[in-house]
């Protein structure tokens, strides 16, 4: 799939969507499961903060060395070996647990995912961006982003009935993300966010499944 050509644009969209979820959102649903085993909404919130982070020092990061990942293959590096452990989420669990306040952590949700919604909207300052020891492309950069923020997007309103999802740009993003790391194409009968959550093991495969997905079973979940 060819990457948006407002790659950055949709990427601020999205975060600014996200944004109004975590203002809207109340003390309980802030407790609530999310789409992520043992995560909570707050997890999550956690989590996108420091996502917001790693936008910026990217995008701080200009390179003039050429791409050695692509949006898709930048995933192969992050393959996920099975379900979480409480080793995996204590960390994201203690870091919430920092705030005093949810009004601390959603200001600092707020004050982080500004700036990277306003930095993503700027022309990028090279042609490509060295991120944890790799090289992508500006747009690639980009489009990697907007497809984890569609897939927390996702996570968030696993239980939150009023929050919109996210947009259909990201979605086919996380799809076409999938397609290359599995070998596509998904199941007829699964619709984009099934596919989402099925390729990430946010939903378990069905033996019924995993028999019409046949070797390419295995290759499940591709990313997290």
């Amino acid at each position: 799939m060819a990457i948006p050509a407002l790659a950055g644009a949709q990427l601020a969209d999205e975060i600014g969507a996200l944004l109004d979820i975590v203002d809207t959102a109340s003390e309980t649903d802030l407790i609530r499961a999310s789409g992520c085993l043992g995560w909570r909404v707050a997890d999550v919130i956690v989590h996108l903060r420091l996502d917001a982070e790693g936008i910026l020092s990217g995008l701080a990061s200009p390179s003039a060395a050429p791409p050695d990942r692509d949006y898709i293959t930048y995933w192969r590096d992050w393959p996920v070996t099975g379900p979480a452990t409480f080793a995996d989420v204590r960390w994201t669990w203690a870091a919430a647990a920092m705030y005093a306040s949810s009004a601390g952590l959603r200001q600092h949700f707020r004050d982080v995912s500004e700036a990277a919604a306003r930095a993503v909207r700027q022309p990028p300052a090279g042609p490509a961006v060295a991120f944890q020891r790799q090289v992508l492309a500006a747009d690639d950069f980009l489009a990697m982003w907007l497809t984890e923020y569609a897939l927390h997007h996702l996570d968030l309103v696993a239980e939150l009935p009023w929050a919109p999802g996210p947009d259909a740009a990201g979605l086919d993003l996380v799809a076409a993300t999938l397609d290359g790391l599995t070998g596509g194409p998904r199941l007829p009968h699964w619709d984009t966010e099934t596919y989402a959550r099925k390729g990430t093991g946010r939903l378990p495969l069905t033996d019924g499944e995993r028999q019409g997905l046949g070797a390419r079973a295995g290759r499940y979940p591709a990313f997290g």
